[in-house]
């Protein structure tokens, strides 16, 4: 039996997943020889469970083979979650066999709107680097650093590019300080996998490169310069942590989002946060019902990193499923 880990962020997010895993509430009726219950009345509704568990330090809820771990929020509280949670189950003998970093995010403009699902073909580390290039207030190259270079895309890393436009602002990546990748790519059969069950929420899915950052974009002028430097679909905080410490146990990883609000000014009447949450119990609902499937693409392609952005890499939407789920 093929086992997933599902992270997120916080309660609220986790209680979504969970509330999706258990399905549609079923009518339950008592036999009719059953007097009232001394506890109390006796329920109109059963529904399937969820079973604590103990990870480490961590209190998981489990269903079957599908394990949701609220970690915390931002990429410290997220790798450790993640790395504990993978450590103890394959010290128990039963390792995860996918890790799914899953919560709420910020959609990029013309690239994921407000419900959408975004699915990720690529998990960015935004903001993990150096600053370089000249410094603003001398007009001369801050020491051992050298003008940005023009802006690059996901598929190169997080290369050298000006926030500011205006040579001011340039911006070293992990791996261009030889820190390690700034990109992890999933497998792709597992994102194409990812979205074959979810284009059953009804919901339009999105495919295309999810930044992790330290700090969420609240201005138009940050979000113009991340949507410039890699075509992202969405942003949120903790994604590529999650996939730092899945590829340390060699296990397979993907990120899923239910976007809340569109990424720049940070206007909170704009926001749905509910609906997001609903998205999550959707995707939660989606994948729990797709394990089987999923048991029948994990073992393939052992360590594959081959992305499956679309030639262009912008984001592509699926269609929903016809008639299925809700919109």
């Amino acid at each position: 039996m093929n086992r997933v880990l599902l992270v997120t962020a916080v309660n609220p997010e986790a209680d979504a997943v969970c509330a999706g895993m258990m399905g549609m509430w079923q009518p339950w009726t008592a036999p009719a020889t059953t007097g009232p219950s001394r506890g109390g009345p006796v329920p109109s509704w059963d529904r399937q469970l969820l079973t604590a568990v103990r990870l480490g330090p961590y209190l998981g809820r489990r269903s079957g083979s599908v394990t949701v771990l609220a970690a915390g929020a931002a990429g410290p509280a997220a790798a450790a979650g993640t790395a504990t949670a993978l450590a103890t189950a394959r010290a128990a003998g039963e390792p995860f066999d996918l890790v799914i970093s899953l919560g709420i995010a910020g959609g990029f403009t013309d690239r994921a709107g407000i419900g959408d699902l975004v699915v990720a073909d690529a998990l960015i580390a935004a903001d993990l680097g150096a600053e370089s290039g000249l410094d603003a207030s001398s007009g001369k190259p801050a020491p051992g650093s050298s003008p940005a270079g023009p802006a690059s895309g996901a598929g190169s890393g997080a290369g050298s590019t000006s926030e500011a436009g205006d040579g001011t602002g340039g911006f070293l990546g992990l791996d261009e300080l030889g820190l390690g990748p700034s990109t992890l790519f999933p497998r792709a059969n597992v994102v194409q996998l990812l979205v074959d069950l979810l284009a059953g929420t009804g919901r339009t899915i999105r495919i295309g490169p999810i930044l992790s950052v330290s700090t969420i974009t609240g201005t138009d002028h940050r979000a113009a310069a991340m949507a410039l430097r890699f075509d992202p679909a969405a942003e949120a905080m903790e994604g590529y942590a999650v996939g730092v410490a899945a590829t340390a146990f060699d296990t397979p990883f993907a990120e899923v989002r239910a976007v809340s609000n569109a990424v720049g000014r940070r206007e909170r009447s704009s926001w749905d946060v509910p609906g997001a949450l609903a998205g999550l119990s959707a995707a939660a609902a989606g994948i729990a019902a797709g394990i089987d499937t999923l048991t029948t693409v994990l073992p393939a392609s052992p360590g594959s990193t081959t992305p499956s952005r679309t030639g262009t890499g912008r984001t592509e939407p699926v269609k929903p499923a016809p008639g299925v789920g809700t919109p």
